[in-house]
Parts: structure tokens; sequence; C-alpha cells
């Protein structure tokens, strides 16, 4: 009897385990990739078959998800004895999720640290549960000649390996060791080479960074710049270099032992560490003293940890002996390094030392990064990257496609391209801000290699409706597509929408849709918006009230302008101003005819007027210090009786910013503790969301916009308003700029025209 068996598969090491299978049962045949999932034909006594199938989902790797498995009896065809593994043709068309990079396992970890393992000290082990997948690949099938690995013939001990039936690197396409593997190499700032070995290498370069030395590393997945976190000195030398004054560094930590003697952290926060993805995760601080936590994170009591995922951080870590400051290897702005060429170019002002090795880096991609909410331990993603990305954020497929080929632009801020190149989308790694020139070659190369990669050509392209987006200048590559334009917001809350799968929802929605600028129209720039959806049809039924939008970008950067304009130029504010300020900002807002429902610079507005004054030097900052002061104060007084600043208001759709942001500025005069009136003014925009989710009827709410990677917003909507309405917030995507592209597409296939 011969069976043939198709899978749609998701992950890795799933043809060894089917080879492993079939052997122990006696079975014969082969599995191999068929561009839309696994193939399977095996040949043998129909109840041993029968077996061999029941166990596949059971038994089937950690790593590895079967979206889809069907059978059927095929003519008694395969005459090969035994079974085995048959390479994909080369001409394989994908059609099925493509497998993101995998942390390193507990297997290959321990080997690297094995001092009888021939891998000791080899920091490129990996098997078919870890190691580098998108990061290196080329083209798809993933198969070692379609990655960066074809560089590097296998040895006749990794070759045994990878040939032998039930050996863990069993057909492990990134496998080497060092008879066969990648060089590595430490130079000066100078380019001299000071260590070309693996032991020495690691030895010389944790003996330099706890002397106080920066590193340029080159890790599986482009350049981080690591230093010692304990020492201030070295932090803010970081600092000054890569000007970066204020936002927040990651640190490395060896591991949740010595992470725990610094951080607070639960159970749902090891286990997001711990696993394949291995993000960042942002976690309190025990005791700034131990750490040099103003350096690391001024004005914060939150540090972005992580621990080792790859071979090279793990040497590092544990020779060490300390934490270290691991952020991207970068300038402010600009793109991931990935190169040699380029990282001692760019990264030669700040760095005192390199890390190169030579495989080659396809796909540069930052590290992911996640919080939990300190009350309800709701996951936020602040940036979905390596590990993540480019999983699909939806599972297999998504009804209505089509067959249309379709490319996704995405916003500016925080991009992200998706496309729809078969029967599956896929949305990319975070890519950045394309006001950076570098940032926005990256976003070119990306489209051009998911292209290449995929082979396809876009008939349709979605772009944002903002006509001055610099994504939109991608259009021009593609004269033969249709261009369809999608309402900045509308694609927020399109993509929340698809993320539920709400689209069918016998209940009117409500979606929340907050953040700091759209396009919405031509007199008004959108930013705290409420949608209805019913039937396939997006109503905007509410907004904050309009306040002048003066001063283009200033108005972002300088928070005083913002509460400028939302307080109409209250006398307040003059002694925040210089007399020339005064007199032309206060101008600019009676003779605005620009206008904007922001609720981002409204954040910023609060803000300043609360005790943040300073310039933003990274998008948000007025906005976290606002949610610390909140947070702090509801920590220390969790029995406080909240207080809606407009109670007794119907907002019937406008949220009354003039009248909130008075009497905010009135509690600020008669020297209310700011964190009190902090976590009021986020406790009164939760009770807006009711009053308005009541008005319309709406049982179900959606959230979306970068104001929802708010953890105490999160958790107050909760507390409040979980009783009596059923919350939606992102689950598989970041709610920032960063899922527009995947709204993009949900609103193109569900939103009536």
């Amino acid at each position: 009897m011969e069976i043939c068996i198709a899978g749609r598969v998701q992950g890795v090491g799933f043809r060894p385990f089917i080879d492993q299978l079939a052997r122990q049962l006696g079975l014969a045949g082969g599995v191999w990739n068929d561009g839309t999932g696994v193939t399977i034909r095996v040949k043998g006594n129909g109840e041993v078959i029968e077996e061999f199938i029941r166990r596949i989902p059971l038994e089937k790797p950690p790593m590895a998800e079967i979206t889809a498995l069907h059978s059927h009896q095929t003519p008694d065809e395969w005459t090969a004895e035994g079974f085995r593994i048959v390479q994909a043709p080369a001409t394989v068309r994908v059609d099925t999720p493509l497998t993101p990079d995998f942390a390193l396992c507990e297997s290959c970890a321990a080997e690297i640290v094995d001092k009888t393992n021939r891998r000791y000290f080899y920091p490129f082990t990996a098997c078919t549960q870890c190691g580098p997948r998108y990061a290196i690949t080329q083209r798809f099938p993933f198969e070692r000649e379609n990655t960066s690995m074809a560089d590097y013939a296998l040895c006749p001990d990794c070759l045994a390996e990878y040939t032998t039936p039930g050996d863990r690197r069993q057909h492990a396409q990134t496998s080497t060791c060092p008879a066969c593997g990648i060089a590595i190499v430490l130079k000066d700032k100078r380019g001299k080479v000071v260590a070309g070995d693996y032991e020495p290498v690691f030895s010389l370069l944790a003996l330099k960074l706890r002397e106080g030395a920066i590193a340029a590393v080159k890790n599986t997945a482009g350049y981080l710049l690591l230093c010692d976190a304990t020492n201030p000195a070295a932090v803010q030398r970081l600092r000054d270099r890569k000007h970066r004054p204020t936002k927040p560094f990651a640190v490395l930590f060896n591991d949740l032992r010595q992470l725990g003697a610094y951080l607070h952290i639960r159970p749902m926060e090891a286990e997001a560490l711990r696993s394949p993805a291995a993000p960042i995760v942002v976690l309190p601080v025990k005791d700034k003293r131990d750490l040099a936590t103003y350096a690391v994170a001024p004005g914060m009591d939150t540090i972005g940890a992580m621990l080792p995922y790859s071979g090279i951080l793990l040497l590092i870590a544990q020779l060490a002996q300390r934490p270290l400051v691991a952020t991207s290897g970068n300038l402010h702005g600009a793109p991931l390094c990935a190169d040699e060429a380029e990282a001692e170019r760019q990264l030669r002002p700040v760095a005192d030392y390199f890390l190169h090795h030579s495989l080659t880096i396809q796909h540069p991609q930052d590290d992911s990064v996640v919080r939990f909410s300190r009350e309800t331990a709701t996951r936020i993603i602040l940036r979905r990257a390596r590990g993540m990305a480019p999983d699909s954020p939806i599972p297999y497929g998504m009804a209505g496609l089509g067959g249309q080929k379709i490319l996704c632009l995405g916003s500016d801020l925080k991009n992200t391209i998706t496309i729809v190149p078969n029967h599956c989308c896929y949305t990319s790694e975070y890519i950045g801000d394309l006001g950076h020139y570098d940032t926005y070659r990256r976003y070119l190369n990306t489209i051009d290699s998911y292209q290449h990669i995929m082979d396809f050509q876009p008939e349709v392209v979605l772009c944002d409706k903002h006509p001055l987006f610099e994504s939109r200048q991608a259009i021009h590559q593609f004269p033969e597509a249709r261009i369809i334009e999608i309402p900045h917001h509308e694609a927020h809350f399109a993509a929340v929408l698809q993320e539920h799968d709400l689209w069918d929802s016998a209940d009117r929605v409500l979606g929340v849709i907050w953040d700091g600028i759209g396009f919405g129209d031509p007199h008004t720039m959108w930013g705290g918006e409420f949608f209805t959806y019913s039937a396939h049809l997006i109503k905007r039924v509410g907004h904050l009230q309009a306040y002048p939008w003066i001063l283009g970008d200033r108005m972002a950067q300088y928070p005083k302008i913002s509460a400028l304009s939302a307080s109409g130029c209250s006398p307040l504010l003059y002694p925040h101003f210089t007399a020339n300020e005064w007199q032309s900002y206060s101008a600019a807002v009676h003779a605005a005819r620009l206008k904007t429902t922001s609720m981002g610079r409204l954040f910023d507005a609060v803000a300043f007027v609360l005790g943040f004054h300073r310039p933003n030097t990274f998008e948000g900052e007025a906005a976290l210090w606002l949610e610390k002061e909140a947070a702090d104060f509801y920590q220390e007084h969790p029995h406080v009786d909240l207080v809606d600043y407009l109670e007794g208001e119907t907002p019937g759709g406008v949220v009354a910013v003039s009248k909130l942001f008075l009497t905010i500025m009135e509690a600020a005069r008669t020297r209310v503790a700011s964190g009190k009136i902090a976590l009021n003014f986020h406790y009164t925009l939760v009770c807006c969301i009711g009053k308005i989710a009541r008005s319309h009827q709406c049982r179900q709410l959606a959230f979306s916009g970068g104001s929802f990677q708010n953890a105490l917003l999160v958790d107050l909507i909760t507390a409040h308003l979980s009783e009596a309405f059923s919350l939606n917030f992102h689950h598989s995507l970041s709610p920032n700029d960063e899922n527009i592209s995947f709204g993009q597409l949900s609103h193109y296939l569900h939103v009536a025209s």
C-alpha cells in the first residue's frame, strides 16, 4: 500500500523527524519540500501507515508547526528501498509561511562550552532546532545551497552528522564546525588584527569590555555595539559617540540567574526571554545602584533585557562576567550595519574594537522587543524583527486573496512592508524610519529582496494616503501595477480587525486608533480617532477636539509647542518661552489653518505641563515619561480614587481637549502631585472610550496605534472596561506603525470601496 501525505508545515526539523519515524516503523518512501509545504510518500503495511500518520502531529519537533495535513492512496510507484530525505528541486516556488531565525538551543549551547567537544568555543554551532534562517536566506526552498552557508562545504565529520538518521544535525542546513566553518577575527579601530582564532578572540574581547572598551560585534543578524553596563563612563562614551543622548539601551545578561540579581522578572517574561524568538524584554530594575542605570536608561526604572541567543553572545557574556549594554550597531537613525566594510566605515567613530566573521548576512534585523503590562501581564510588541519576522502575523492563508500579487508599502515611521506573492501574506521585519536616507535605501532593498526570493511582480500596490510619505516613492518602480491609497488610521483599524478575525463579527466594532499623526483630510492631521466597523464599512464616529498644528516636525520634537497649542496660548506657559518665541509661536497658533487630533501630541503637552521640560530626543520620550509618572503613583497609591476630568461630559464623538487640558493645568498650578494628575489623565481617556462605545452601542472594542504601547493605559482599559466590553489588542503585531502595511492589505481585502 502506498500513501501520499501532504502537509503545510512551518518551522525546522520536520523532514529529519519524518525520516526517523518512517525508519522506526519500517516504511519505505521519501519526504521533500514541494513549495506549498512538505510531501511524504510512504509504502508499507496499511495499519503501520495509519500508526505513522497518527504519530506525526503527536511527536513532531517543537519548532515545527503543522497547519494542514491530509493523505490519499496512490498507485504503488515507489521502487527505492528504505526511506530518505529528497532534495527539493530548484524550480520549486515557495507557497508556505517563512521561518524566522531561532535562538541557540540548550544542546548546542552546552557543546560550545564543553572542552571535550569538537565545537568548543565555536560560536556558529547550530542544529535542526536552532540558528539563523531568514537572516541568511538567498532564495527558497530553505536548502543549504540557497543560503549563505553554501560557501562552506561540510567536512567529513559534519557530513556524517548531516546524513546519519537520528542525529541532531541530520539535514541541518546551518551545520558547521571549526574544521569547515566560519572564520572570525578581532580588530582594533585602526584595522589591525589583534586576535584571529575562536578562543583568543573572545577572551581578549571580554577583557577589553571589562576594561571599559566599546566593541562592534557582528552577530548572526547584524552588528551590535557592546560595553560594560556596570561602568557609567563606558556607557556615557557610547551615548556620546552614537549621538543617542537619552534613549534607553538594552542589556545582555549571561543567564536568568544573573539577570534576576538586577531586575524583577515574572514567569511569562522569563518564558519570553527563553523562547526561540528570544526578544528583548523590558523589565523593572531592582536597585538602580547595581547597574549604571542612569546612563543605561536615563530617567527610567526599567531596562530592556536580553539573554544570549547566539553562540557569539553566549561566549562574550560568559567571559565578560557582567551585564553588557547591547544596542543596535548603527548611528542614530541609520539602519543596522551588516557587513565588515559598512561597519568599519560607519562605526569607527564609535567602537574601539570590531569582531567580524565571514558569514554573509542577507537580511539584517534588529532585535525584537516586547513588554508585559504590570497588572494584567498583557504582552505588547514594541518591535517585531529578529525571531518574529517574516513569519505571517496570521495563520496560513487569507480568505479573499484570489491569486492577486500584492505589495503593501506601509508607513514612513517604523516602516514594514507586506507582500502577497502566492496564497500567503508575509510581513517584513521592522525596517525603520524612512526619513533617513540609508534606511530608505534599506527599504528599497527589502522590496527588491522579497521580489527576488518570491519571484513575484506586484499587480496591486497599496500605499498610505499621505501625499508626502517617502514610502510612496517606491510606487514608481511598478508602472504596470494598480495603485490604491489606504487611509492611515483605517489601516491601523484593519490590522487589528484581521488579527482577531472580526471582519464577519455580528457586533458593531469600535476602533480606538491613537497615535502621533497620520493624514486625515486636507485640513486636519488625525491621531486621536474613533471608528465603527460593521458589514465591511468603516465610519469615523469620533475624535479628539482638533487643535492647531504648527511648525511641522518641531511640534513633535518640542512638547512645549504642543502644550501652547492645546492650551490656546495660556499665559501660564509664558515663562517657558523667550519673548520672540512667544510672539511668533502664539501668532502661528491663532493663524493656523491646519489642525490636528493627535493623541501623541496631547501626551506631549500634558507631559510638559507636569514637568517634562526638554525636547524629545527619541519618538515617544515625553509620553514614556508621563506613563512612568502615572504608573509610579498608581503603584504607591493602588487604592486612590481616580478622577474623570471630563465627568459629566457626553462626548457625542468629540473629546473636549481644551477643557481637559485646562483642567490639568489648573491641577498642576494648585500643586496636585504630578503622578496623580498623570494617572487621572490616563483614566479620563479610558472613561472617554467607554462613553463613546456606549453611545454607539459597540460591545467589541479594538485598539491600535502607538499610544497602545503604553502598558498602564492597557491595564486601565482592561480594569475598567473588560466587564462591559470585549477588548481586542494586537497580539502578533506591534500597535505602532509597523502594522500599517499588514493593515493596508486587510483593508483592501475586506473594506467596501
